[in-house]
C-alpha cells in the first residue's frame, strides 16, 4: 500500500518537475523571423546574401559548425585529424545523420557536395573559400579524406562555412524548389519574394532538437515595417536592427536588443581599373578625403570601431599594429588629387542602398565630407538586390559603390576573397603578384608566428595601394521578442536556430 502511494506520489513528482522545468518550456512554437531580401535562394553553392545563409543553416547541415567563439565544432563530423604537415584531413562522419528523405548521409555525399562546390560550373563564389583542395576522397561510408595542394590550417573551419552545406546527390537537379537536408528543418513552403516555411526535421541527428515547431522566415524589405511588426507581435526577430531605431526599440518592454562584437564592414569600393580610380593616388586621396569616425557614428551609433583600410579588424589577432590609424587630411587628399591630374577636384557617382543597416547615412556623411577635398559626390541609392548583381560586379567610371560585408572566421577567408588576382570576391580588379605570392604563401603555414609577419605584409601593401576604404567595423545588433528564449548572436551574423525557444 505504502508502497503504492510512494511510486504514485513520485510519479506526481516527476510529472510536476517536468511541466515545472526549462526542457518542459523549450519544446515546441513558431518563431517568426523577418529579413529584407527579396529572393534569398535555396542551393548552398549558389547562395550569395546572409538572408540565404540563414535559410539554408535551417535545411542542411554542414562537416563542422562555426562556434559563437568561431571555432570549429562537429556537426557531420564526429571527429577529424590532420597529419603532420596539414595537407591532408581526414573526417569521421555520424552514423546516425539522415536526410530528410529517410536516407543515411555518406560520404560519398559530402564528396559530391564538395566537388560540385569545386566546379567551375557551379559557378559557386565558394570555390576559393574553401582552401587549395586538391582531391575528396570518399575512403568508406562514413570517412573522407581531403588531399590538400599544399598545408591548409583554416580546413575545418572552412568546411562549416555557408557554402559548404552538405546536399543529397539525387537532389541536386531539384534543390533550388525542394532541397532535401539533413539540417533540423525541412522546407514546408517557399514563395521568394514572401515567405519561407520551415518545420522540425524529426529525423534530425541532434537527439531532442531543434526545440521549435516550425520557424516562418518572412521578407519585409522596409526596416521602418519590419520595427512595426516587431512591436505588434507579428514578428519575432529582426535579423539586423538598424542602430537609429535601437534606442526606440529598447523602449519597448516586449523588445529585447541584442548587440556582438563583429568583424563585418561596409567598405567603399574602388574599381581599379576604370578612372579616375585607375590611378592609386586618387584611392589614396578617397581615403584621406573620409572622416571614419563620423561615418562609423552614422552608421552604427557608435557602435563599431574604426576600420584602417583592410578588412582585419582590430579585434583580430593578425590585425597589423604597426600601421598608423589613417586620419582625415583635407591638404593631403587635395595635394594627391593634383598630382593624379584632378587640380580642380572630381564628380563621383556613390551607390548605396536603404536595405542594409547603416549604408546610406554613412553615404551621407560621405558626401558631405569628400567635398572638402574635391570629391564632388552624387548619391544613388538602389535595391540592394540590384546593388549586388549590376553595380558591384560591373565596374563603372568615376563612380565608387558602397559594399556590405560580414566578417569571415579566418584570416585567409578575410583577404583571399577579396585580393587574390580574379578571386571570386575580387569586384574591383585589384591584383598585385606580391600579394598573391604573400596570400599563397601564409595559407601553407600552420603556425600562427609563421603567419603573422606575411599576412602583416599584405595588410601594409592594401593600407597603401588597395582598393576599399575600410572606414569602420560594425558590430552584429539584432532585436527580438521577450519571448524569443536562448536566441545567441553569431559574430559573422550566421543564425543558429536548434536550441532557440519560444514562450506565449
Amino acid at each position: 500500500m505504502y508502497k503504492k502511494v510512494g511510486t504514485i506520489l513520485a510519479a506526481i513528482l516527476v510529472l510536476a518537475v517536468s511541466f515545472g522545468s526549462a526542457d518542459a518550456q523549450k519544446r515546441g512554437g513558431v518563431l517568426k523571423f523577418a529579413t529584407p531580401s527579396v529572393k534569398p535562394g535555396l542551393d548552398p553553392a549558389r547562395t550569395r546574401t546572409g538572408d540565404g545563409y540563414m535559410l539554408t543553416a535551417l535545411i542542411f547541415s554542414n562537416l563542422t559548425r562555426i562556434s559563437h567563439e568561431l571555432k570549429p565544432e562537429p556537426q557531420l563530423a564526429h571527429k577529424w585529424e590532420t597529419n603532420a604537415d596539414g595537407s591532408e584531413w581526414t573526417f569521421h562522419l555520424r552514423k546516425d545523420a539522415k536526410f530528410s528523405n529517410g536516407r543515411p548521409v555518406v560520404a560519398s555525399d559530402v564528396k559530391f557536395s564538395i566537388d560540385r562546390i569545386l566546379d567551375p560550373k557551379t559557378a559557386s563564389k565558394g570555390a576559393k573559400a574553401l582552401g587549395p583542395i586538391k582531391e575528396v576522397i570518399a575512403k568508406d561510408d562514413h570517412t573522407v579524406v581531403f588531399k590538400l595542394k599544399g598545408p591548409y590550417a583554416d580546413l575545418a573551419l572552412q568546411l562549416g562555412n555557408t557554402f559548404s552545406r552538405i546536399i543529397a546527390k539525387e537532389n541536386v537537379d531539384d534543390i533550388a524548389n525542394k532541397p532535401i537536408g539533413s539540417g533540423p528543418f525541412i522546407l514546408k513552403e517557399y514563395v521568394p519574394g514572401n515567405k519561407a516555411i520551415l518545420v522540425r526535421n524529426p529525423n534530425y541527428f541532434e537527439k531532442g532538437l531543434p526545440y521549435l515547431d516550425e520557424v516562418h522566415q518572412i521578407y519585409i524589405k522596409e526596416y521602418a515595417a519590419q520595427v512595426s511588426a516587431l512591436k505588434t507581435g507579428e514578428i519575432d526577430i529582426m535579423y539586423f536592427a538598424p542602430s537609429e531605431i535601437i534606442g526606440e526599440l529598447k523602449k519597448d518592454p516586449n523588445v529585447e536588443v541584442k548587440i556582438v562584437s563583429a568583424p563585418s564592414f561596409q567598405p567603399l569600393i574602388m574599381w581599379v581599373n576604370e578612372k579616375p580610380f585607375n590611378d592609386v593616388r586618387v584611392r589614396q586621396a578617397l581615403r584621406y578625403a573620409v572622416d571614419r569616425k563620423a561615418m562609423m557614428e552614422a552608421a552604427t551609433g557608435g557602435l563599431g570601431v574604426l576600420g584602417n583600410d583592410t578588412p582585419v579588424s582590430p579585434s583580430n589577432p593578425y590585425y597589423n599594429k604597426a600601421l598608423p590609424q589613417r586620419k582625415k587630411d583635407v591638404a593631403k587628399a587635395k595635394k594627391l588629387l593634383a598630382e593624379a591630374g584632378y587640380p580642380n577636384g572630381v564628380d563621383i557617382t556613390l551607390y548605396t542602398s536603404t536595405q542594409r543597416p547603416g549604408l546610406e547615412p554613412a553615404a551621407v556623411v560621405a558626401q558631405q565630407v569628400l567635398a572638402e577635398s574635391g570629391f564632388r559626390t552624387k548619391i544613388e541609392s538602389v535595391e540592394i538586390a540590384r546593388l549586388y548583381k549590376d553595380i558591384i560586379p560591373k565596374p563603372k567610371p568615376f563612380a565608387t559603390s558602397h559594399n556590405n560585408w560580414f566578417g569571415r572566421p579566418t584570416i585567409d577567408e578575410s583577404l583571399t576573397p577579396f585580393y587574390f588576382t580574379k578571386s571570386n570576391w575580387n569586384y574591383t580588379g585589384y591584383s598585385n603578384p606580391e600579394v598573391d605570392k604573400l596570400l599563397d604563401q601564409a595559407k601553407s603555414l600552420t603556425k600562427f608566428e609563421d603567419r603573422k609577419p606575411l599576412y602583416d605584409k599584405v595588410q601594409e601593401i592594401l593600407y597603401n595601394e588597395g582598393p576599399d576604404v575600410v572606414a569602420y567595423f560594425k558590430n552584429y545588433v539584432s532585436a527580438v521578442r521577450k519571448e524569443v528564449k536562448n536566441y545567441k548572436l553569431i559574430p559573422v551574423q550566421y543564425v543558429d536556430l536548434r536550441e532557440t525557444w519560444v514562450e506565449r
